[in-house]
């Protein structure tokens, strides 16, 4: 797995998220869900810079979050004071003791490229949670996002955040010798002064977009039964959340 928003890549993404995703909202949607379980305590893989972090944190809920990128981590542990961050790899992790609820946020599956990150990942879940605990992610629906790329090969995202205007242009290659439908991403990220563009960074990934059942048979080969399938529209792209209830 690439070396994901390392250095200056974790504070520009961390700006412009701000704008993009209303973490109130999200933060209310997957509450939701780890209530509707009866699930007490959480870990959330893809924590990023902690905004989620906080809003569990500020309802005194037992959280902890997990992410790739130490830069990331470094960010989120200053903005959340109380809260425990852990830096490691979803396909690959041990708690010290089991969670009620996994949350996969922040369309972080897509960055699972292979099978075997899929199945470890799982797998790595399973251990991880109570008896009959949960798993709660998202990803990017295939069948969807593919047409959209190829009629729009590049997307602009703009952001303001702390007076300071942001651009990101993405463009997608929708090559076809890719495997299992991943897609190659490029992406500049950009700030506007006096009118003029000046570039902040590059950035590449190799990621993947799944179909339902795609993601169906994987759970259904590492021991997770389905409760409810959500078709959710994000601050970009169409997706499903899932709940998956763990099996012994």
């Amino acid at each position: 797995m690439a070396n994901l928003y390392d250095g200056k890549m974790a504070k520009i993404y961390d700006a412009m998220y701000q704008t993009f995703v209303n973490y109130d909202e999200e933060y209310t949607f997957y509450n939701k869900l780890v209530q509707e379980n009866n699930a007490f305590s959480i870990l959330e893989i893809g924590s990023g810079t902690g905004n989620l972090a906080k809003r569990f944190q500020e309802n005194k809920q037992n959280y902890t979050g997990l992410d790739y990128s130490e830069d990331m981590i470094s960010i989120a542990r200053e903005r959340n004071k109380d809260c425990t961050f852990l830096q490691g790899d979803m396909r690959e992790f041990k708690l010290s003791s089991s969670v009620d609820s996994i949350l996969i946020t922040g369309r972080s599956t897509s960055y699972l490229i292979t099978n075997d990150d899929i199945n470890r990942t799982f797998d790595s879940v399973h251990k991880n949670l109570t008896e009959n605990g949960v798993l709660i992610f998202d990803f990017i629906d295939a069948n969807r996002f593919i047409p959209f790329t190829k009629d729009n090969p590049v997307i602009i995202h703009q952001a303001v955040y702390e007076n300071i205007n942001y651009i990101r242009e993405s463009h997608w290659d929708t090559n076809n010798s890719l495997e299992n439908f991943m897609l190659e991403w490029t992406a500049q990220y950009y700030i506007i002064t006096n009118g003029e563009k000046e570039i902040l960074e590059n950035d590449f990934s190799t990621v993947r977009v799944f179909t339902l059942n795609e993601i169906q048979l994987f759970l259904y080969l590492n021991n997770f039964e389905i409760l409810k399938t959500i078709d959710r529209k994000t601050y970009a792209y169409d997706t499903y959340v899932i709940v998956a209830k763990r099996k012994s």
